[in-house]
């Protein structure tokens, strides 16, 4: 198989989830699909054999490597460490989507100001994720990453209502 019909596959593979994420994010088959380890872990054994397929030493050429910006140049000219590197983005950039669902969700933040940055995400990574947080700063006043601190804030108001 061609790198070129792997990168597509795996790019074209994960459109899916993004699209549960962004259009059906309380669906049970988001929950089932997107939410569980199922997409990372298959991510990560594509990344993994990939990896274990390739002959680093042989298809990487000389002086390539991720220490100076001429080396991460020269290793990414490489089509199969290229692709290998994108299921990286790809696994990382879906859990982050994944994971902004699911703060929001926990924050009751309203989901239509999350959908662009889920969008952004899916894009532009990091990017993606700043702007959410800055949407969830300005919308519920937190800079917090402790997915613990909804639960916190929500528990004495679960004793008040049981009392």
């Amino acid at each position: 198989m061609r790198a070129e019909t792997v990168f597509n596959v795996f790019t074209y593979g994960v459109f899916p989830a993004w699209a549960l994420l962004v259009f059906a994010p309380r669906w049970k088959w988001t929950q089932r699909l997107v939410h569980s380890v199922l997409i990372p872990v298959m991510l990560g054994v594509a990344h993994l054999g990939l990896m274990l397929g390739l002959n680093l030493s042989n298809s990487v050429p000389e002086g390539a490597s991720g220490a100076s910006l001429q080396g991460a140049m020269l290793l990414f000219s490489d089509p199969w460490v290229a692709v290998l590197c994108w299921i990286h983005y790809l696994a990382f950039d879906l859990f982050a989507g994944a994971w902004i669902v699911r703060d929001a969700r926990r924050r009751n933040i309203p989901h239509l100001a999350v959908a662009p940055c889920v969008l952004l995400t899916m894009n532009f990574g990091p990017t993606g994720l700043l702007v959410y947080l800055a949407v969830r700063f300005f919308m519920r006043r937190t800079v917090t990453l402790d997915e613990n601190e909804t639960a916190k804030a929500a528990a004495p108001q679960a004793h008040l209502a049981s009392g």
